[in-house]
């Protein structure tokens, strides 16, 4: 594991910053969730825009004893790369229901700690009608005036005006409007229980846009069927979790309406 230059704890989890990050604008959270759509987007930016690992996350009481191996190195399950003005946060491992709230507020409490102008969260929203779909709707919710700002612009997006959102990104989407956080959530019709790549890809062209960088997308939908794979075990041990953590509420209406 790379030795770093600055350690700090954030709820319960420690931030291992191997070198300096700075002040990027936006940090993009892509935890596995519903298709693992946040997960493959993120996977994604960290190739194709040549982000480097500079941030390594663990908890030992509320993550499994995990270490990810790669050339060689022990690292972190949690990481964020980054590169000037964007970073990005993958996991190689299933958030279980139990560390989901810890991680979510030590994620808001990081960015408003570092002073990061924008957290987006990345996500899919299950849809039973998504086989049908020829290309996935893309929505998005903010918790200040700020964040709808830099998204309302983006033509073929919408904001979702009803309905519940369950899990991770529910916790850092309240905590961000308590802490007045610039914070999005972009969502995309989904497969609750299969990674969904097309999903993914309709949200890296919503990021391109918002972020100002271009994200080519033409070899994530080409190795589609290759990320379903590599994905495989990861869903597995997500949907797990997704049906401990009441995901069943997404398919509901508000009760007040």
């Amino acid at each position: 594991m790379p030795l770093s230059v600055y350690e700090e704890e954030i709820n319960g989890f420690i931030y291992r910053e191997y070198k300096p990050i700075g002040r990027p604008k936006f940090l993009v959270i892509g935890l596995p969730d519903v298709g693992l759509v946040g997960e493959i987007a993120a996977v994604h930016m960290v190739r194709s825009l040549g982000l480097t690992d500079n941030i390594g996350i663990d908890s030992y009481t509320l993550l499994p004893p995990v270490a990810v191996i790669k050339s060689g190195e022990g690292l972190c399950p949690i990481r964020v790369y980054s590169k000037d003005d964007i970073a990005v946060m993958v996991t190689d491992i299933a958030i279980s229901p139990r560390a989901i709230v810890p991680l979510a507020l030590s994620i808001v409490e990081f960015a408003r700690l570092r002073g990061i102008e924008f957290l987006i969260g990345v996500t899919g929203v299950a849809n039973p009608e998504r086989a049908e779909m020829e290309r996935p709707n893309v929505y998005w919710l903010s918790s200040t005036p700020e964040a709808s700002n830099i998204i309302s612009k983006v033509p073929w997006v919408r904001r979702a005006e009803e309905g519940y959102i369950v899990g991770p990104y529910a916790i850092i989407l309240k905590e961000s409007i308590r802490k007045r956080v610039n914070t999005l959530i972009v969502m995309a019709d989904s497969y609750l229980d299969l990674p969904d790549p097309e999903a993914a890809a309709e949200i890296l062209k919503t990021l391109s846009t918002i972020i100002g960088v271009p994200i080519p997308v033409d070899k994530l939908i080409e190795e589609g069927e290759l990320v379903k794979l590599r994905m495989k075990e990861l869903m597995k041990e997500t949907r797990s979790a997704l049906a401990r953590m009441g995901k069943g509420y997404e398919y509901r209406a508000p009760i007040v309406y």
